[in-house]
């Protein structure tokens, strides 16, 4: 069971990590297929580094990543939320996800998506929201594409090229 409840969808809900959901998140930065678009694999010391930049994250700015839960049996699915990036020197504000292997292709990453990039225009009033991928990422893409995002640019993260796929607030934020 994860922490405080954020936002909520029709299937899942978003909420605040807590130590105790570690175990599920190394799950994830375990997992070789989920990391495959990513430099190496996270060990569970690594891990804890991770999770207090979340705590801090949560601290500095009220929100960050969110555990993603199954409303109808509470099995934690994934990760989706807010990072904040700098990127090409303009600071924005990142949707991330990352789920669990084996509950992809069930819609629940575009869904987790959606409620945050309402989220991130209603309540966090951002004007630009955006999701940083690898060009050869697909279903990365295909997630930031259902959420209404286009490629605004490309930029050099970690030594890798990224398109940056934005989305605008409606009505000027």
């Amino acid at each position: 069971m994860l922490g405080r409840e954020v936002l909520r969808s029709d299937r899942v809900r978003l909420c605040f990590l807590e130590q105790r959901d570690l175990d599920d998140v190394y799950t994830i930065y375990g997992d070789p297929l989920c990391m495959r678009y990513y430099p190496a694999l996270r060990t569970r010391e690594r891990m804890q580094s991770w999770f207090d930049n979340v705590s801090a994250d949560y601290a500095a700015h009220g929100h960050g990543m969110f555990g993603v839960e199954r409303l109808r049996d509470g099995v934690f699915l994934g990760l989706c939320g807010f990072l904040h990036q700098d990127v090409d020197g303009d600071a924005l504000v990142e949707i991330a996800y990352l789920f669990k292997s084996m509950h992809w292709h069930h819609g629940y990453a575009s869904e987790s998506a959606i409620a945050c990039r309402d989220h991130g225009f209603n309540v966090l009033k951002q004007p630009k929201l955006i999701s940083l991928i690898r060009p050869e990422n697909a279903p990365s893409r295909a997630v930031a594409e259902r959420v209404g995002m286009t490629v605004e640019r490309t930029t050099e993260r970690i030594g890798w090229q990224h398109l940056v796929y934005s989305i605008n607030a409606p009505h000027g934020g």
